[in-house]
């Protein structure tokens, strides 16, 4: 699969890729690290962590849990969209691009 993210694609729902179970975990991690971090940097390595950690998403497919966190950001990437999450929390004007690269 190929996504670009400068497309500027968009669910009707809260966001793309991983299943709503998965989805929901990967919502409740950004919120979580938004909650306890300031930069962008210290959410993006939080939710890396936590998807890594978690017992639902840490071992689905190969590779590393990749997060960027922003107001606006560009990227290109192949994808399993079984392992991608991308969606935007409005209320703190971010959007979030997390999947697993490999």
């Amino acid at each position: 699969f190929f996504f670009q993210a400068e497309d500027g694609i968009r669910d009707a729902q809260e966001s793309r890729g991983l299943g709503d179970v998965y989805k929901r975990q990967v919502l409740k991690y950004a919120e979580q690290a938004c909650k306890e971090f300031q930069l962008d940097k210290d959410i993006a390595t939080q939710i890396c962590k936590k998807c890594k950690e978690s017992k639902v998403l840490g071992w689905r497919g190969e590779g590393e849990w990749q997060c960027l966190v922003g107001k606006n950001f560009t990227v290109s990437l192949n994808y399993d969209n079984r392992l991608l999450a991308f969606f935007d929390l409005k209320e703190i004007g971010k959007t979030f691009l997390v999947f697993k690269s490999g």
